[in-house]
């Protein structure tokens, strides 16, 4: 986890290119996407490179959410109730432990995308972060709002929807708000 983005890639241009000669050490064909699978060869590391990054950091979490679940009293409940383990698991455990995994996914997606920044350089591939320096170099304002305002959308929409989805997986996170709940128990406690 604590490995830099831009030292992996180097390393997997060390292994990958250079050692075992399968896949370029960077740079993007010149013709673009007019030729798709030597586009796409081209992008293999760098797509390495980020998710095994990402995956290092997600791995971790996900690990951690499961152990969390399977302590849990509501997993012995389901099973005195007559699931199996498996069952009661995948019918209570996942959901359960998928919460924090969603949030820390939508917390990784967003890094990966400022990764890639850096994953651009080492491999030389033309893309957002290269012209975000170039529009710093040059003090093209316009490319440089609009670029930080692309990121930042696209940080807010995985936000958003890390929400969303948090809210379909677990029903706890779909009922009444925080003050909403807390007046109903004080006007309950009252009778």
């Amino acid at each position: 986890m604590a490995v830099p983005v831009f030292w992996v890639g180097i390393v997997l241009v060390w292994l990958f290119a250079l050692k075992a000669p399968l896949f370029p050490a960077g740079g993007f064909p010149l013709d673009g996407w007019a030729d798709p699978s030597a586009a796409l060869y081209s992008l293999v590391l760098p797509v390495l490179t980020i998710a095994f990054v990402m995956s290092s950091t997600l791995v971790r979490y996900v690990r951690a959410a499961i152990l969390d679940v399977l302590g849990q009293d509501y997993l012995r409940t389901a099973r005195s109730l007559g699931y199996s383990a498996r069952e009661a698991r995948w019918r209570h455990g996942v959901r359960n432990a998928a919460v924090p995994v969603v949030s820390i996914l939508s917390i990784e997606l967003s890094t990966s995308l400022l990764g890639a920044v850096v994953v651009e350089n080492v491999f030389a591939i033309p893309g957002l972060g290269a012209m975000l320096l170039e529009g710093v170099k040059t003090r093209d304002l316009p490319v440089v709002q609009d670029i930080v305002f692309m990121i930042t959308f696209f940080v807010l929409f995985i936000g958003f929807l890390a929400d969303v989805i948090q809210r379909v997986i677990d029903p706890r996170l779909r009922g009444a708000r925080p003050a909403e709940a807390s007046a109903a128990d004080e006007g309950s406690g009252d009778e």
